[in-house]
Order: structure tokens, then sequence, then C-alpha cells
């Protein structure tokens, strides 16, 4: 109390019964006050709900802002800018896909978990989230979006439904976003249980100038859209917890050193990601801003404690964990959450069968890079991390990166990794090559000839030689039959399909840089036995 309001309080001199009855009446407003504001609360548990996961590649944070004025009858994003929490400072675990979501269906660092890229597995040893969930009575579901996450890593553990192979059904290999989600839809309305389902969408990621980046964008967000009004009017939006994050970034040429899946830096590892509670009939939807740091581990153990309270997880004390269940779950905060922490983050070599790996962390202000020469970046007044500081580092920086050198060679003879030293593979011209061939979808037989012409000259034959080879004209095929020294055989029909189903799926994986590890550069490509038009 003020002191003006004592003296007036004073010279008042209320009586005693007066003085009740003011007490009294505060009571009851603060009462009905709390009351509203609990009833109005999105906060509450429900109990049975239901949980939908949008993972998408490429929804890096800077690709859209939750200032753009956009309806939500279009943007899907907007929608969940209004009702839900939306973590600003998110990051991925890895430059990689199917390590990213390994991390997110763990909640474990892929050091754990152990699926660093597209050829390695998932420990079996580690509790899952759809594991998990079906303990606790939940019907699960996968509904893949490209090649980048197969049932060969091990995610598909604890999922009643697992589909992972749609993709061939396209010809870039990629189901569009609308039909996963039209998809999903039906299948959550296929029983009353309780469920989880997670979606994967690569439509972002998708190779094709076709369609500008802001085009392809725009469609994704207005099938959000779509998507949620689907769910809120069958009722399972305000229920259910919606959560939409990025897998991971998207590197621009900013960095002509690094590849997409080399580059550590924000623009390619800090990503979008809203989750939003659900809430009782009535209530108001959320628009919470949540600035300290969480990543995709963070969030698949959060998403395992709201399935099942009693989960308890490993621990790493180097690189803590952390459970912010309890901002939607309890409508409370406590300081472990705040309190600083290392955030790692990996990007693996994915031309060698060995794991050769790239650390990063984040801690404060600070961001750490391993490099041939590492770099050091004060991010609080380099948010673009443009001003490598390592060589003018003061003592507590030096430390700072000293410590991390000692933290990251511990990792990796534990781990038995071995460090990634060079970025750019003897393949990349290969893999650019085959990245233009998807993307220049007009210009596809002028490549083909570029193949033709730099395969006459070195004699390596790659995926994108079978294509020319079955595209070839007359003359050039007379040539290179000369070249390839083959010696035909009868085949069916279904053999060359089989053969060029084969052909474009290893080279869209060079086009995205060999992401499934499965380039073998002494591979026959120009198998001619198996191409009809030879016969």
């Amino acid at each position: 109390m003020s002191l003006d309001s004592y003296i007036i309080f004073q010279f008042m001199k209320p009586s005693k019964a007066t003085l009740n009855k003011v007490w009294i009446s505060i009571i009851i407003i603060l009462v009905l006050g709390l009351t509203g504001l609990l009833s109005s609360s999105s906060f509450r548990e429900i109990q049975g709900s239901s949980i939908i996961v949008i993972a998408i590649e490429r929804l890096s944070f800077n690709s859209f802002s939750c200032s753009d004025d956009k309806s939500t009858a279009s943007s899907g994003l907007s929608a969940l800018c209004k009702e839900a929490i939306r973590f600003t400072h998110a990051y991925t675990t890895s430059s990689q896909p199917s390590a990213a979501l390994g991390s997110l269906l763990t909640g474990q660092y892929p050091v754990r978990h152990k699926l660093h890229k597209g050829s390695d597995r998932l420990d079996v040893n580690l509790q899952t989230l759809p594991s998990i969930a079906q303990k606790q009575k939940y019907r699960t579901s996968f509904f893949g979006g490209s090649p980048n996450i197969t049932r060969k890593a091990g995610l598909y553990r604890g999922f009643d439904v697992y589909d992972d192979l749609s993709f061939l059904n396209y010809r870039n290999y990629t189901v569009p976003l609308k039909t996963q989600l039209e998809n999903a839809f039906t299948w959550i309305k296929s029983d009353i249980q309780p469920f989880l389902t997670v979606v994967h969408s690569a439509e972002l990621e998708s190779l094709s100038q076709t369609e500008t980046e802001t085009s392809t964008f725009e469609k994704l967000d207005e099938n959000l859209s779509i998507f949620f009004e689907n769910l809120k009017r069958s009722g399972d939006w305000d229920k259910n917890y919606i959560v939409v994050l990025g897998l991971n970034g998207t590197s621009d040429l900013s960095r002509p050193q690094e590849t997409t899946f080399s580059n550590l830096h924000s623009e390619n590892t800090n990503i979008i990601a809203f989750l939003k509670p659900p809430r009782q009939k009535g209530d108001e939807g959320i628009y919470w801003k949540v600035d300290t740091s969480l990543n995709l581990a963070d969030l698949g153990q959060s998403l395992m404690k709201t399935v099942d309270p009693g989960f308890l997880s490993l621990v790493d004390t180097t690189f803590p964990i952390r459970d912010f269940s309890t901002l939607w779950r309890t409508a409370s905060s406590s300081e472990s959450l705040l309190a600083p922490r290392r955030l790692l983050i990996e990007s693996v070599n994915p031309w060698k069968k060995e794991n050769e790996v790239r650390f990063a962390t984040h801690y404060k202000n600070l961001f750490y890079v391993e490099n041939i020469h590492d770099e050091l970046y004060n991010t609080l007044t380099d948010g673009l991390e443009t001003n490598d500081i390592s060589s003018t580092a003061t003592s507590a920086q030096n430390d700072f990166m000293n410590e991390n050198r000692k933290i990251f060679g511990e990792l990796r003879k534990n781990r038995n990794l071995k460090m990634w030293r060079t970025y750019k593979s003897n393949w990349q011209d290969l893999a650019d090559l085959n990245r233009r061939y998807w993307m220049e979808i007009n210009s596809r037989n002028l490549i083909l000839e570029e193949e033709i012409e730099r395969f006459r000259q070195s004699k390596i034959a790659q995926p994108l030689t079978g294509l020319a080879l079955i595209t070839a004209n007359v003359k050039l095929k007379n040539e290179l039959a000369k070249i390839t020294q083959t010696n035909p055989a009868n085949v069916l029909e279904k053999d060359r399909d089989l053969y060029l189903q084969i052909l474009r799926l290893h080279s869209l994986n060079l086009a995205l840089e060999n992401i499934w590890s499965i380039w073998k550069p002494d591979a026959l490509w120009t198998q001619s036995n198996l191409i009809v038009e030879y016969q």
C-alpha cells in the first residue's frame, strides 16, 4: 500500500464490520477471477488427448513470420501463431532428416540413438514415442513423404501403420502433403481410440523448379490450413495436441564451401516449431512465445512425458535433454528450463559407410562450429553468423572452444565416430549434375547430352548415364554401344522398367547428395543388356 493510500485509509477510519465486508468482497472477486482464468485456460490436461505431429523437411525458422498479415483461412501456420505455443529458438539435432526424426521419436541425440544417416539403424534398446503410446493404448500411424525416411532405419518400431512406400507412385518420389494429410485424416476418423500420428513431408525438399520456392511453401501452408479446418469441423482440433515443426532448415548460397548436409549454421539448423495443446470447449486459443532454446530431442522427450508422465529417460549431464511438457500439462515452468546448457548439432558425411561426424554447439550467446579452422560466433551481436571471432577470441572464449574440442573428442572415442573434415565429396560434380536433372525439368534432354559427353571422356558411369542411354538417339546409341562394349541379351519389358526405376531412384539419391548412403561408384550403371532399345 502506498503512503497516500495509507493516509486516506487512516483518515476514513472504517468500522471493523465494513472492513470485513471489504475483505470478503475482495476474496470473492479474486476467487471468481481465478475461476474465470482457469476456465479460459488452454493448459488443463484433457484425458485421452491425441497427438498429431507434422514434421517437414526444410522448414527453416526464417521461412515464415508470425508478424505476416495472413488470413487463417489460407494459412495453417498463421492459425498456429494465434492458437499455439511458438518456440522461437528451436533447433534440429542433425542436418540429416532421418537422424532428426530419430531424435523426435526417441528424445535423444543421434550420438545416443545411433541413427546418424539413412543407412544406419535406430538403437533397438531405446524406447520410442510410438512404442510408449502403444503401451498407453494409443493407436499409432506414420505417413512418409519421400525415400529420405524408410523402414530400414528402424523408425517403424511402435507404429501400427507405417506407410513408407507411397513415394513410388510419384515421378518425383515425393508424396504431396495434401494427399498425406487426407490419408491421415481418414485414418484418424476410422476409430475413436486415442491416437498418435506422425506425418513426414518432403514437399519443400522436392527438387523441381516448375514451381518457385515461394509458391511451394504457400501451397504447403494452405494445405495445412485445410487440414486444420477439417480437424475443427470434426471436433479434433480443440481436444488434441497439434505439433508442426521442421526437421532441418534451408542452406543457401551464402556459404559456398558448405553443402546442404554439412552446413551447421542457423539457417540450416534453426527450425520452426509450434505446439497447440488441447483445450476445453469455449476456451480461447493461446499464442505464447517461448524464447528458451529447445531442440527435437527435447520435444521428443516432452511428448513422451505427455503420453506417459511416468516415463523415465536416459540422463546426459554434458548435453542434457529437457522436459518442456510442464508448459502445456501443468501451465507452469521451472528454473531448470531457463538454466543455460549446451545444445548439440551434428552433420554426417553421407558418402562414407563409416560415420564421419561434424559437431557444433550453442551455449548462451556463443556458437562453436568444427571446421578445418574452428569457427566461433557471438549470436547476440551476429545473428546471421557471418563474423567468425575465433581468431580474436577472449581468454574465456578460447577456454570454451578448447572445452568443446575435448568433449567432441571424447564423444567420437566413446561412440566410435570419425571426424568429418572434407565437406565436398569427390562426387560433388555428379551430385550437382543430377540435381540439375531433377530441378531443370525443361532442360533434361540437354543435361542428358552433357552426361553422354562427360561419359565419353571419363568412362565413369553413374545413374544419369543409364538414363542418357535410354533416351539417346540412334547415332549416339551406336557410339555408346562401342564405348560400353556390351553384349545385349533378350529381356522382358518389365526388366527394362525395373532398371529405369532403379536408375531414377539412384539419380535422385545423388541429387540429394547421397542421402541414403548407397552410392556405388563402380556399379554397372550402363547395363545395356537391360535396355530394350538395344534389341
